[in-house]
């Protein structure tokens, strides 16, 4: 099986920094007069868990005194955190350093780690819970995930298979936290 997956690993790397510098956003579009850099800037950021913190605790302080929306959160919050518990965990395992040069916002510990993306797992676990969250407004949700995991790549801070394989996982733990909270009387 470790056979299988460094031949896998060996032959996805070179497609996936291929992919991922394609996508960077080169020397000259780095500059503050740029758009594309004020674009990928914002959207780097759109992940963050601080935001999404704070966008919980409005969510939480709107749903007052109604059980079922506090259950909703209670899974939303459930599938964050087991998202990043999860995230954090596979990067200390594969410890795949970071495409760009400069070290952002990132230092010592696991986040100086790229795959998976903690802000693609965010990404999947917004996917799953947006419509149930904000509905009428959660077809945006694909959109602001394309949106953070170009910027994400753009910056330099992952390669695009972190991304992917982080919004894959994000996913995957947003559904079971779901199915959860949907079982409960």
């Amino acid at each position: 099986m470790a056979s299988l997956f460094s031949s896998l690993t060996a032959f996805l790397s070179p497609i996936d920094k291929s992919l991922s510098a394609r996508i960077a956003l080169n020397e000259s579009q780095r500059n503050g007069r740029n758009p594309l850099f004020w674009l990928a800037n914002v959207g780097a950021h759109l992940g963050d868990s601080l935001l999404w913190l704070g966008i919980t605790a409005l969510l939480w302080r709107k749903a007052g005194d109604d059980p079922a929306r506090k259950g909703l959160l209670g899974g939303w919050m459930a599938a964050f955190a087991g998202a990043v518990a999860v995230t954090l965990f596979i990067k200390r395992i594969f410890r795949r350093p970071r495409p760009g040069t400069g070290n952002l916002l990132y230092g010592p510990g696991a986040d100086q780690h790229s795959f998976p993306s903690g802000h693609g797992a965010r990404v999947g676990v917004i996917l799953v819970w947006a419509e149930a969250l904000w509905p009428g407004a959660g077809w945006l949700a694909p959109f602001i995930g394309l949106w953070i995991g170009w910027a994400r790549v753009a910056m330099g801070i992952h390669y695009a298979g972190d991304v992917l394989f982080g919004v894959l996982l994000g996913w995957g733990v947003g559904r079971v936290a779901k199915r959860s909270v949907k079982r409960e009387p």
